[in-house]
């Protein structure tokens, strides 16, 4: 004959594996991070991405390099890089470049409001020998051919 406690023992462990043996419902609302703070005004310390999208490029000798034409932004929400245009032949042609977003030398504006131009210790010689940026969207195309 078996003792009671053992028994008690078996059908509690039952009971605890069923349980532990059952999902949890998967939810369909995806997890969002919470929304804590609204900024009602932009800081003497940033500017903002659109004056950034469209300022001119120049070289450390005020050689005239491009535009900046789009942002390379992390999961996190961190800039990461800047894509840069770069004309050729009456802007007929151009290049696109990143450049990590750490090598911008930024100039605002003499209000301070916006941003007046970019400056690169990069050359346009050495932009235009760059590898090319390539976009996912262009990535994938090429995957599909």
């Amino acid at each position: 004959m078996v003792p009671r406690h053992v028994l008690t023992t078996a059908a509690g462990l039952a009971m605890l594996g069923s349980a532990l043996a059952q999902d949890s419902p998967i939810s369909s609302t995806p997890q969002l991070p919470a929304t804590g703070a609204y900024p009602v005004r932009q800081d003497s310390s940033q500017w903002l991405g659109s004056n950034l999208i469209g300022a001119k490029v120049v070289s450390i000798t005020n050689e005239t390099i491009g535009r900046v034409t789009n942002l390379v932004v992390n999961e996190n929400g961190a800039v990461e890089a800047a894509v840069i245009s770069i004309g050729n032949f009456f802007g007929l042609r151009h290049k696109d470049v990143a450049v990590t977003y750490k090598s911008l030398i930024i100039a605002r504006s003499k209000t301070g409001d916006a941003i007046d131009h970019v400056t690169l210790a990069a050359t346009k010689k050495d932009l235009l020998q760059a590898a090319s940026f390539q976009p996912l969207t262009q990535q994938n195309a090429a995957l599909k051919r």
